[in-house]
């Protein structure tokens, strides 16, 4: 992968992060491979930085996905199934 193969497929990455959500058919997993297919030694140290803001967005989307699956209801025993 050239430079610029990098480059354009980070800018993908940086359009289609503008607009996932945790409600897309696509899930966040698929993502997270994405980002980690990039030859990280062979990227040039403002690639590493625009990968790693797209590495944290996604994070940020995971965190606020585990937030909406509810918790298991409580028996009546005070502990979760």
């Amino acid at each position: 992968m050239s430079y610029h193969d990098i480059d354009k497929e980070i800018a993908h990455l940086e359009f289609v992060f503008g607009k996932i959500s945790t409600n897309d058919r696509i899930p966040l997993s698929y993502w997270s491979n994405r980002l980690s297919r990039f030859p990280k030694t062979l990227l040039m140290p403002t690639q590493r930085a625009r990968l790693a803001r797209l590495e944290a967005a996604l994070r940020s989307l995971e965190k606020s996905a585990q937030k909406l699956v509810p918790e298991p209801p409580m028996r009546a025993t005070g502990t979760r199934p």
